[in-house]
């Protein structure tokens, strides 16, 4: 019951906020704005391409683009890179604890998330064996979010949901947080493996912008199949969120190998988090 009533009141705040953060405001107020939050969240303002003319609101802002060459993609063929900016918060195998297909789940933070409920199909057992990844990205980080790996792109899903704060102290509080907020699953395929990339909305989020979106409407779900699959770069722009939240990526078994590196700490798109093991993917 008081997470009905928190979720209820976490919504009607959320869509206050979205709604403000896609108003027109003048300049001579949004720019004071957006140089007050960029001193208090440590935003990089020299990384950013900022339009001419400034920004119409403070939803552009937020899903801002950078100037060319302030983001290095690692170039060895087989390389897997963080697809945005942030911090990693959880790395884990994907572990089946029994026959059905609702068993298999991946462990952050000590809750054991259902594969099947984060994705929303019934995909659990393709990936027992395989890893998963929580990154969390920042107020201060850019917010763009690019494919980790050559791929072809199979399927898109929408999943409506809740807006609970993703930030550290959230997740305590909010049990199975990322498969109860909004979320948008990019299904791709790697030669033989299979990943998903999860964008997952958070409090205040407006929305979460990709060409690649199935059509909807307001809050409800839907999935977008592709019958001719798009074949996508490694470092190619999948979406951006208006305001900010988490990316969760799953992989079936030994399709990664993960540096040693890659599993903590601060780390920013383009680097290297391991390398493709079943290398046939499309360049």
């Amino acid at each position: 019951m008081k997470d009905k009533i928190l979720s209820r009141v976490a919504m009607g705040i959320c869509g206050s906020m979205g709604t403000l953060a896609e108003l027109k405001i003048p300049q001579v107020i949004l720019k004071p704005a957006i140089e007050a939050y960029s001193l208090g969240f440590g935003v990089n303002r020299s990384e950013i391409q900022e339009p001419t003319d400034g920004y119409a609101c403070f939803g552009d802002f937020f899903a801002r683009s950078l100037k060319d060459g302030v983001r290095s993609i690692c170039p060895d063929d087989d390389a897997f890179i963080s697809p945005c900016d942030g911090t990693i918060a959880a790395v884990d195998s994907i572990e089946s604890a029994g026959h059905s297909e609702d068993s298999t789940t991946f462990l952050v933070k000590g809750f054991d998330y259902s594969i099947n409920q984060l994705v929303g199909n019934d995909v659990g057992n393709l990936f027992s064996g395989g890893g998963g990844m929580v990154i969390y990205l920042h107020p201060r980080d850019y917010h763009r979010v690019h494919v980790p790996a050559g791929a072809v792109l199979r399927q898109v899903r929408h999943i409506a949901g809740s807006r609970f704060p993703v930030a550290p102290w959230a997740e305590k509080r909010v049990s199975g947080i990322f498969q109860r907020n909004e979320r948008m699953v990019f299904h791709f395929e790697l030669g033989k493996g299979t990943l998903v990339l999860i964008m997952v909305a958070a409090f205040g989020v407006g929305h979460i912008v990709t060409p690649f979106a199935p059509p909807k409407g307001g809050h409800t779900s839907a999935v977008r199949f592709f019958d001719a699959p798009i074949p996508l770069n490694r470092g190619d722009e999948l979406g951006a969120f208006r305001l900010g939240s988490t990316v969760v990526m799953l992989w079936t078994e030994q399709l990664l190998s993960l540096s040693p590196a890659a599993v903590s700490g601060t780390i920013r798109f383009g680097e290297k988090l391991g390398v493709i093991t079943q290398n046939n993917a499309v360049e």
